[in-house]
């Protein structure tokens, strides 16, 4: 009946209504995290190193990643050389993923990041003298398995720093730092740098400059000794929030 149908058509409007209808905004708990984050990074100096290291990594990445293939084509490289750089590359990063773990545990998380800056000045010295194409591999395996164990520790060690509720904070300020600040910053200062200098001695000035930041850390940890907590991580934030974090996870 016409009774009937308007009735209909009325909860149907009455339905859309409700569903055009403004609903209160969340409240910013994103940005009060990322902020809260920002000011506990900003008052720990072992966070700042780390975070500091993992910027740097992520520099010395973006130039190599960008270069190192225009360097192997100075030499005489073609595609075939530069796929099995990539092979071997892979192929030496898969088994170290599994591996890293075990690794951290036994020298810790400050050597290992060491180390894996590191291996990145044996890169850069190795692509900037090569002569021949495939000279490059050895370099292209420190890839892979400094890169796996990089990583692996990197995560480990924000996640294991990181207060209660912002886990997923750290890891984001852990990606932000590597790949969206370092890596891009490094492409940008690589390109100027080989633009104006050449792939040869932009590969030495980045090696020297990455020699003498592990220098650096080195030093502070040496001033730091045991209290630092690249060697004991603990939780950002007061003892009473890492005392309360502390019992949850037992």
């Amino acid at each position: 009946s016409a009774l009937s149908r308007r009735s209909v058509m009325d909860s149907v409007a009455t339905a859309r209504g409700r569903r055009g209808a403004p609903t209160a905004a969340p409240p910013p708990k994103e940005k009060t995290q990322i902020g809260r984050g920002i000011s506990l990074l900003v008052h720990s100096s072992d966070a700042l190193l780390f975070f500091t290291l993992v910027f740097v990594v992520g520099v010395s990445s973006g130039i190599i990643e960008n270069f190192a293939y225009v360097r192997m084509r100075e030499v005489g490289g073609t595609g075939r050389e530069m796929g099995i750089s990539r092979l071997v590359s892979s192929s030496a990063g898969a088994p170290m993923f599994w591996f890293s773990g075990k690794l951290t545990s036994a020298l810790g998380a400050d050597k290992v990041l060491v180390l894996s800056l590191g291996s990145y000045v044996v890169r850069f010295f190795i692509y900037a003298g090569m002569r021949r194409p495939l000279e490059g591999l050895l370099a292209e395996a420190l890839r892979g398995f400094t890169f796996a164990a990089f990583w692996s520790t990197g995560t480990i060690y924000a996640h294991k720093i990181s207060p209660q509720g912002m886990g997923a904070t750290m890891l984001m300020f852990l990606n932000a730092m590597y790949g969206g600040l370092g890596q891009s910053l490094g492409a940008i200062i690589g390109g100027k740098l080989q633009s104006k200098f050449g792939t040869v001695k932009t590969f030495i000035y980045s090696g020297c400059f990455d020699l003498a930041f592990i220098g650096l850390v080195l030093v502070y940890l040496g001033l730091k000794g045991d209290s630092s907590s690249f060697k004991n991580p603990q939780h950002l934030g007061s003892p009473q929030e890492n005392n309360e974090q502390n019992n949850k996870r037992k």
